[in-house]
């Protein structure tokens, strides 16, 4: 008997250790031309870190375009408690419900096409608001990084001939144009977008733009340049 509450003791106590945590995944969706890439939500769950039934989850989705009118929705579900209180099939049960709204929301929106794309400015505001908070923090940018804005415009010349030339420059330049959090520690930005051969020097020195601008505060900025496309057998 004694040897019984001693292992239920160790397994109480062992519950109670783990402290939840939330996993934060911002997803920024370009839309603004006709033959935009639109992700399916399983492709953006798949980059959703797997973690304790008790941690938390917050989904974020943005579209491109005017930031100022930028819509944004927010699907977050609470972490949860652990050991003898938790309840794993009611955990499953909101996390399954809160995927599938935000499958919902994002299948049902159609491609929108803007005159500006503010493409900086939309993932500056995210990852500001990442800054301030704990836990596992990932952005995922479907966008080929085209900006056409007050900032920069990739349809002035001048303009992207000085991004060929001083890229760095350029990137101080918009840091003093935009405010950027200090500490991006621990933030991880995904570019996902597969350039035409005609557009790859400009997407190319776009991302050495972002790098500059993003990395130089901690955060780490990835980029893809396949989608994933599996067939079922």
């Amino acid at each position: 008997m004694k040897k019984l509450v001693i292992i239920l003791l160790v397994l109480f106590i062992g519950c109670e250790e783990y402290h939840p945590t939330t996993k934060h995944l911002s997803t920024i969706i370009d839309l603004t031309e006709e033959d935009s890439y639109k992700p399916s939500a399983k492709e953006v769950l798949s980059y959703l870190e797997n973690g304790h039934s008790s941690d938390g989850v917050e989904l974020s989705l943005r579209y491109v375009g005017e930031t100022r009118y930028a819509e944004k929705y927010q699907f977050i579900l609470p972490t949860g408690e652990t050991g003898w209180f938790s309840n794993e099939d009611t955990r499953r049960t909101k996390r399954r419900m809160l995927l599938q709204s935000f499958n919902d929301t994002l299948s049902s929106y159609e491609n929108r096409l803007s005159l500006r794309s503010e493409v900086f400015r939309l993932v500056t505001q995210e990852t500001n608001r990442l800054s301030k908070l704990s836990g596992s923090r990932s952005i995922l940018l479907y966008s080929d990084l085209k900006e056409h804005s007050s900032l920069f415009s990739v349809y002035d010349k001048r303009q992207v001939k000085q991004l060929y030339k001083s890229p760095k420059l350029l990137a101080q330049n918009f840091s003093k144009k935009v405010p950027i959090a200090k500490d991006l520690s621990g933030i991880t930005i995904h570019i996902l977008y597969q350039p035409k051969l005609q557009e790859d020097q400009l997407f190319t020195a776009l991302v050495a733009l972002y790098r500059a601008v993003f990395e130089s505060r901690g955060a780490s900025v990835k980029v893809s340049k396949t989608h994933k496309i599996s067939f079922q057998r």
